[in-house]
């Protein structure tokens, strides 16, 4: 009977210290920058519920994730900044293992009951057709796991992405209004985790930084419907675990 007041306590103070902290966490969809041209000045928005997200993994997951809220700034120069918190529930599970059911949580981008993320790209070349960046994140999402003996069922993800995008204009038609994008980030990626959680939650088969590579394309049509594919696989897990696998990823995203 006290179980359930206490769970809610904690839930709403996490919800807290990601919105009071936001730059602590990462892990996001790219947003596209249309610039063709140097800016005159610097602009900064901010949204809420902008987006409603569907994934689908090879690890048998189905998700469900809306973009709670994101505060952008871009300067003349063309810098990118984006704060963005997320929440994801999963749908449906497929897989039997418990393990790597929460492994999938770890894997995925935008995954997580709550996801903060900061995320910069730095413009390398500005043209008509197509731009290339760098881009670098960071950040902490918070992953609900099985349900343990010890009651413990969740944990913090600490990770970061750095990688290199090239985005080209594939059709734009001012007189239909009509756009499609297409863009690739290839990016090394590293995830840290506490020895208590890799231990219960991973069977100690994960080091204290397990680092990969990811490979990110996908399609923009209109500026509303992003369809992503994501390949990740972390290279120095334990030979004899389970978890050195390649993890893929379909993810379909509407901007409201």
């Amino acid at each position: 009977m006290v179980k359930e007041p206490i769970q809610l306590i904690y839930f709403q103070l996490i919800i807290i210290c990601f919105l009071i902290y936001p730059s602590l966490g990462y892990g996001q969809l790219l947003d596209l920058d249309y610039a063709k041209q140097k800016r005159e000045e610097s602009s900064f928005k901010a949204y809420f519920i902008r987006s409603g997200i569907i994934s689908v993994s090879s690890l048998k997951h189905i998700d469900v994730t809306a973009e709670l809220s994101k505060l952008k700034y871009i300067t003349k120069s063309g810098i990118n900044l984006d704060l963005t918190i997320y929440g994801t529930e999963t749908i449906w599970k497929g897989n039997r293992s418990d393990q790597l059911n929460t492994f999938d949580f770890l894997m995925n981008p935008i995954g997580g009951v709550l996801n903060g993320s900061f995320f910069c790209n730095y413009p390398i070349k500005n043209s008509e057709f197509f731009n290339t960046k760098l881009s670098i994140g960071f950040g902490k999402k918070w992953i609900q796991g099985p349900d343990l003996p010890n009651f413990k069922s969740s944990f913090f993800d600490n990770y970061v992405r750095l990688g290199f995008i090239y985005q080209k204009n594939l059709i734009e038609d001012p007189l239909t209004n009509s756009s499609v994008y297409f863009w690739t980030f290839p990016s090394l990626i590293g995830h840290q985790l506490n020895q208590e959680n890799r231990i219960q939650f991973f069977n100690n088969q994960l080091n204290p930084f397990s680092y990969g590579y990811s490979l990110e394309l996908g399609l923009e049509y209109n500026t509303q419907l992003k369809i992503t594919l994501i390949g990740q696989r972390l290279l120095n897990t334990d030979p004899n675990g389970e978890f050195g696998l390649l993890v893929a990823r379909l993810i379909i995203a509407y901007r409201f």
